[in-house]
């Protein structure tokens, strides 16, 4: 099986992954009318983001990713929060969609940019219920750059060379087109929540190693000359070393599509 882009980076999710706002899981949960009866499945789960929080509202939350790093994260975060009812399952979603039966849900947590969005929006379509829908959690669409970002963005370019878009990723950046291509979810509604969250040094550079751009194996042994940097760095930019980071979640919501016979 392939490795995923992700692989060095699971355990850094949950030390630095900024968190969905609130509101949005619960906008998932009401616009797509789900109850403990439901059954869900999560695409590209990671380490459980969208799959533990709303094991708690549904009857089981199938939670796949190609990634074993991710999903050994994501058992043991559920094992902590003691939650029993997700079922954890290792592949790409374009392979294992067709066996894994009907769902009422189907969720995609910053995901989708890593498929092929129009084969498994057509597999999705197949596996979920009549009346059931889609759900997207990504980025906001205003992608508000932090004040900490330019620092960071600086002292990452300067040891790993300029930022390139991941070959692995859709070309198309934005999820909107799939969705207006698909036959079974071009409508679709966007709502955006936001909040704001703390972020302390340690916590930043968590953010950086989680992402498959400047994961910590990239830096080799020059990993530590780069967190003394980082830090430098941003106790300039502000002594207290304490940073506020404004979360911005947009949430698309389709519902299935009846085509005519």
């Amino acid at each position: 099986m392939d490795e995923s882009p992700f692989a060095e980076a699971a355990a850094w999710y949950a030390r630095g992954r900024a968190p969905y706002a609130p509101g949005a899981l619960e906008h998932v949960v009401t616009a797509l009318a789900l109850d403990r009866r439901a059954r869900v499945l999560d695409l590209g789960c990671g380490p459980g983001t969208i799959a533990i929080p709303l094991s708690h509202d549904v009857a089981e939350v199938v939670a796949v990713d190609l990634d074993a790093n991710m999903l050994s994260e994501g058992r043991r975060l559920a094992a902590l929060a003691g939650r029993g009812n997700i079922r954890w399952i290792q592949g790409r979603a374009e392979d294992v969609l067709p066996g894994l039966g009907k769902f009422q849900a189907v969720t995609l947590g910053q995901s989708l940019h890593w498929m092929d969005r129009d084969l498994v929006l057509q597999h999705v379509a197949g596996a979920i219920e009549d009346g059931g829908g889609l759900a997207i959690l990504d980025e906001g669409l205003a992608r508000t750059p932090e004040s900490w970002a330019p620092v960071s963005s600086e002292l990452v370019t300067k040891y790993l060379g300029p930022s390139r878009r991941h070959p692995g990723k859709h070309p198309e950046i934005d999820h909107a087109p799939s969705l207006r291509r698909s036959a079974w979810f071009h409508d679709f509604a966007v709502r955006e929540f936001s909040c704001e969250i703390p972020r302390d040094i340690a916590s930043i550079l968590g953010c950086i190693y989680s992402s498959v751009r400047s994961t910590k194996a990239m830096f080799g042994d020059r990993a530590t000359a780069f967190e003394a940097e980082l830090s430098q760095a941003l106790l300039r930019l502000n002594p207290s070393g304490l940073f506020h980071e404004r979360v911005e979640t947009a949430v698309f919501v389709a519902h299935k599509a009846a085509l005519s016979p």
